[in-house]
């Protein structure tokens, strides 16, 4: 059966008509994922604005400086409460220290030959804490790469465990202040900083609207000039 040529083009015309719908379909979908994107960013936001605590303390799990200062970031604008969060970077750090130092006593030799990290970190700071033990304590917890390896070695190391308890509260609590005290001036020096920068964007938009005013009676006087 032989097809007029009129009616040959009719498949073309309905395949093409049927990627033009379905373009147009994918195009307005766009703006309702869009939509639903903006939508759960919001809670988003607001699931860590109501669980700010909480996500401190898991954020002091696995980085304790950037959680601190953040969370006193977040207080600043007052968002979370400045000695609440100073007390729970106290808390999670010395319960930290406490389990390191247990685990320490009980498996430390065998933890600390069998994974490779340790051990190297172990190397530096056994001098430090056979030579000095109770400032051993003290300066593990501002001695970044040895915050883990410390506190197993001085338990290891046979250090009395209300010594450890004592000294490790005071390295805490000297942590947590100094963290928040410099997260807290960083908030305040951010502010000023951003304050002067919304005047000078304030004053770069009035010249551009005075200068706007200006071309505009400007060129009005002049056709009024070429008018006469």
């Amino acid at each position: 059966m032989v097809v007029p040529l009129r009616f040959a083009f009719l498949p073309v015309v309905a395949d093409r008509h049927h990627r033009r719908t379905h373009r147009r379909g994918r195009l307005w979908r766009r703006p309702a994922l869009r939509s639903e994107r903006r939508a759960a960013g919001v809670n988003l936001t607001e699931l860590a604005l109501d669980n700010g605590y909480l996500l401190l303390a898991l954020g002091l799990v696995v980085e304790g400086e950037t959680a601190v200062l953040l969370a006193t970031l977040a207080a600043h604008r007052g968002w979370l409460q400045l000695p609440l969060v100073f007390g729970m970077a106290f808390a999670v750090a010395w319960l930290l220290d406490q389990s390191l130092y247990w685990l320490g006593r009980w498996k430390g030799v065998a933890l600390l030959a069998r994974w490779r990290r340790l051990a190297r970190a172990a190397v530096r700071a056994r001098r430090l804490v056979l030579r000095h033990p109770h400032a051993s304590v003290i300066g593990v917890r501002f001695a970044y790469g040895l915050r883990t390896a410390g506190p197993m070695l001085i338990g290891a190391s046979g250090l009395p465990a209300w010594q450890f308890a004592l000294l490790s509260a005071l390295a805490a609590a000297l942590w947590a202040g100094i963290l928040c005290t410099l997260g807290w001036v960083f908030a305040q020096a951010l502010q000023q900083v951003l304050q002067y920068a919304q005047g000078v964007q304030l004053g770069l938009l009035a010249l551009l609207v005075l200068a706007g005013l200006s071309a505009w009676w400007m060129a009005r006087r002049r056709r009024r000039l070429r008018g006469r």
